[in-house]
């Protein structure tokens, strides 16, 4: 008998059910070994060796002895834990439980009879490197906390926890707090002008974007003189400047990763990346999805493959691109050399997840996958410049400019590609267009998708209608989930699939709140930011230094650096800040000086 070792029990019924009688399938139930969650650091450093101290988790310790009764009786033992660092991990952890056997480890990417049977069919060793990569990461996480938590206390009895990368996202969202309030808003004012070509109806819209030669970056802040000035410009000659008209290609944005489905879910379904990753687990589960913490955009050749097909069955043929699209990995640091996440069964339709939202979560999946095999949109982009009292004014160079250079923006489809299935414009999630009402802003009254007239530059134009409008310069925006996740993303600061916990956890500390689904750093967190940023600053709480050990620990998964030794120099770092600041009062014993 073969034993597969899998997480979770559901995915063990179905892929038990996927497999002959001459397998057993049984759950580890998530992880089963972890430092202790009492009892001080639990990690010893010797003659440059780190030692974590390991004992089996309360919740697992029924789950242990049934695989350790299963796995007497097994020739072998297969390793299914998920395909990532973490299931690396557990899969050795298993194995060290489990005693001296036959091990192999096996990758499910997908929960199908397909690919359940080939995983099982070219088993390999576990990988070390990833192993000693997740085990870096829990040590410094476990350092930090067990040095610098502490400290907090001195902040009060709120102040609970610190973390090697929840202080740096708790760090954006305070510092934001601190700009919006520092922000002083000015009023200024807008002119807008309703133009036509005499005869060419119907009449466009453009702002005034220079004035006297020069950009309006100095805004207009005197209503009186705003008004003066539309009264002075409606007396004076219009006539067109320039008028440029290009084709523009509007590429479809490539499949869903980790941290893209959770911006996407966020922005789109209202899901917290919490509610997205518990979706997630249950549609790869129930072999839906492929594997979802990821962070590549990579397709395999059977996806790229069944997208075709589909687009050619249900698109005239100009939807179908002459060859597979290939979408390159932009994410910092990104590891994992899997897929994107994308629907294992195409082919079932956009509806084959699933009611609520699981359903419709499945589906945005399945549209960005297709969409992203589809041929580009093109649209033409016209912009005009029109003058106002043309040659009236005179440049320190002896130039004579228009007084005032109005500008109008328009856009066309002429062929809408990807856009057909998903009906959205956006290649980023953070340009999906803003509801106005739920950013309390005002709408704008300039429309740029508008068609513009065809002009020759000197053609005239008269003035239909000219007014001033008042503005007020706004803050910086308050991150959301969705924002917030692209940023840590960018900037190469944690993992993708760590994102959802760590914004559950700020939330729980009271540390941020959610407020019309923006982020606001409450007292409390600010006041462990600048706590932190004082003591700590240089070291895990800055956003560079923390991108840098991210790398660190992709070079350990690459077997490119020795994970003690970079665990040894950030842990006495995180120490020696402590010490030189006062604030080290643990009653356990510290791990000893740094060798030379």
């Amino acid at each position: 008998m073969k034993l597969v070792v899998v997480e979770s029990p559901s995915k063990a019924k179905k892929i038990r059910e996927m497999l002959g009688s001459a397998y057993r399938v049984a759950a580890s139930m998530g992880h089963v070994r972890d430092l202790p969650p009492k009892g001080g650091l639990a990690v010893a450093f010797k003659d440059g060796k780190v030692v974590p101290t390991y004992e089996t988790i309360d919740k697992s310790v029924r789950a242990v002895s049934e695989l350790q009764s299963l796995a007497k009786e097994a020739e072998l033992v297969l390793l299914a834990t998920d395909p990532d660092r973490e299931g690396e991990a557990i899969a050795w952890h298993v194995s060290e439980l489990l005693g001296k056997r036959a091990y192999k480890r096996v990758e499910f990417h997908a929960v199908t009879k397909a690919e359940v049977q080939k995983a099982v069919a070219s088993p390999r060793d576990v990988d070390m490197r990833l192993v000693n990569a997740q085990q870096a990461r829990r040590v410094l996480d476990r350092v930090v906390g067990w040095v610098v938590s502490p400290t907090l206390r001195r902040l009060g009895k709120d102040a609970r926890s610190a973390g090697r990368v929840q202080s740096v996202a708790l760090r954006l969202v305070a510092e934001r707090e601190k700009e919006i309030g520092k922000h002083k808003t000015v009023e200024y004012f807008i002119l807008s002008a309703k133009l036509e070509k005499p005869g060419s109806p119907p009449p466009f819209s453009a702002k005034l974007v220079t004035w006297k030669g020069v950009p309006l970056a100095q805004r207009l802040t005197d209503a009186a003189v705003a008004e003066k000035t539309v009264e002075w410009c409606k007396k004076q000659a219009w006539k067109v400047l320039a008028c440029d008209r290009r084709d523009a290609q509007r590429h479809a944005p490539p499949p869903f990763t980790t941290a893209t489905v959770q911006q996407a879910a966020s922005v789109r379904l209202k899901l917290n990346p919490d509610q997205t990753m518990k979706l997630l687990q249950e549609l790869f589960e129930d072999g839906k999805i492929t594997y979802h913490r990821t962070d590549s955009t990579a397709l395999a050749p059977e996806a790229l493959e069944a997208a075709r097909k589909l687009i050619a069955k249900d698109f005239p043929k100009d939807y179908l691109p002459a060859s597979p699209i290939i979408h390159a990995t932009k994410a910092a640091n990104a590891q994992e050399a899997h897929e994107a996440i994308r629907p294992t069964h195409p082919e079932s339709g956009a509806d084959a997840g699933g009611a609520g939202d699981l359903g419709k979560l499945y589906k945005l999946i399945w549209q960005r996958f297709i969409a992203c095999q589809m041929a580009p949109g093109k649209d033409q982009i016209t912009v005009i410049d029109v003058g106002c009292a043309p040659d009236a004014w005179k440049t320190a160079k002896g130039e004579l400019v228009p007084m005032g250079v109005f500008q109008a923006n328009g856009k066309v489809t002429l062929f809408d590609g990807w856009r057909k299935l998903t009906g959205e414009d956006a290649t980023d999630e953070s340009k999906v267009k803003k509801d106005p009402k739920e950013e309390g802003e005002p709408a704008e009254e300039e429309d740029d998708s508008a068609e513009l007239p065809m002009l020759q530059p000197g053609d005239p134009v008269e003035v239909r209608g000219l007014s001033s409008s008042k503005r007020s310069t706004k803050p910086p925006p308050r991150y959301t989930q969705a924002s917030l996740i692209k940023k840590l993303e960018r900037d190469g600061i944690g993992r993708p699939s760590t994102y959802a916990a760590i914004l559950k956890t700020v939330l729980i500390r009271g540390y941020v709140e959610e407020k019309k689904r923006k982020l606001h750093a409450t007292p409390l967190g600010v006041s462990v930011t600048d706590f932190l940023v004082r003591h700590y600053s240089g070291n895990f709480v800055d956003m560079n230094y923390t991108a840098r050990l991210e790398e660190e620990l992709d070079r350990i998964a690459r077997g490119e650096a020795d994970w003690e030794k970079v665990v040894t120099e950030a842990s006495f770092a995180v120490l020696g800040l402590a010490k030189r600041a006062g604030l080290w009062g643990n009653p356990l014993e510290p791990p000893p000086a740094k060798p030379a």
